[in-house]
């Protein structure tokens, strides 16, 4: 039986590739196990310290599996799903102390924009673009995706791209900040990987508090915020890679970071 997802580890780069392309990789169950299992080798392997995640085929992701959802299941069902779900998997890309970067082939639809937003970078080609689909079929966002967006854009953009129900081009995703990178479709995968090669050179525990901090900062105050990054810098003070990165800048030499 074909796996939904597939995961890979080369050069310290874990890539996960969304594998039902036969349905633009429309999200089941058997795909968000999939995801939630590759974020946790991910998590609990030292040696993975930056990950790819891209879709198998001609598109990102659809979103939901519609003809799964249709099958004998209420509102109150569907709700439920999501909360049990959507929920625990999209904490999981916060969580992840480790850089993510999307490698957006074709549309990111309906929740597989959020999957998408929730990478901390993206890259797309003029083939890439971000869909909500929800309200062509009457749905508003789910999965997180209007708080994906709106942080990103701002609420009246947001509220503009979400009801519109059209795809966001490529090209108008890196003018909004939805795209740091717009590189040919042919180049784009590779490009993910060798960018999350050179991050996971670089210290991967400093990335993974950077992480935390803009996360931390996105729901808290200034003063909050300030006393979050402080505690913060405790785990980094007592780390090798500061040791290492402060003796290499005294000794004026690209310093060896180990992640740790």
């Amino acid at each position: 039986m074909k796996k939904a997802v597939l995961f890979e580890v080369n050069k310290g780069v874990a890539t996960i590739t969304l594998n039902r392309p036969d349905r633009y990789n429309a999200v089941n169950q058997d795909l968000v196990d999939g995801i939630s299992d590759s974020l946790k080798k991910c998590e609990q392997d030292d040696l993975i310290r930056a990950v790819v995640i891209t879709g198998a085929g001609r598109g990102f992701c659809a979103g939901a599996d519609l003809s799964v959802f249709a099958e004998n299941a209420t509102a109150e069902e569907r709700s439920q799903y999501i909360i049990d779900q959507y929920q625990p998997l999209m904490n999981q890309f916060f969580s992840l102390k480790k850089p993510i970067i999307g490698a957006i082939n074709g549309t990111a639809a309906g929740v597989g924009a959020a999957f998408a937003l929730a990478c901390d970078f993206r890259v797309m080609s003029n083939e890439s673009g971000i869909l909500y689909a929800f309200v062509n079929i009457g749905l508003g966002p789910d999965g997180g995706a209007s708080w994906l967006l709106a942080r990103q854009v701002g609420y009246s953009r947001a509220l503009e791209i979400a009801i519109r129900g059209t795809k966001v081009s490529a090209t108008e995703c890196l003018a909004l900040g939805l795209s740091n990178r717009l590189v040919s479709q042919e180049a784009l995968l590779t490009n993910a990987q060798q960018w999350a090669e050179a991050l996971a050179e670089r210290p991967t525990l400093a990335i993974g508090i950077a992480k935390e901090d803009m996360f931390f900062a996105m729901n808290h105050s200034l003063n909050d915020t300030i006393s979050f990054e402080a505690e913060q810098q405790v785990a980094a003070f007592k780390s090798h890679d500061l040791k290492e990165g402060v003796a290499a800048f005294l000794e004026k030499r690209t310093p060896n970071f180990l992640g740790k």
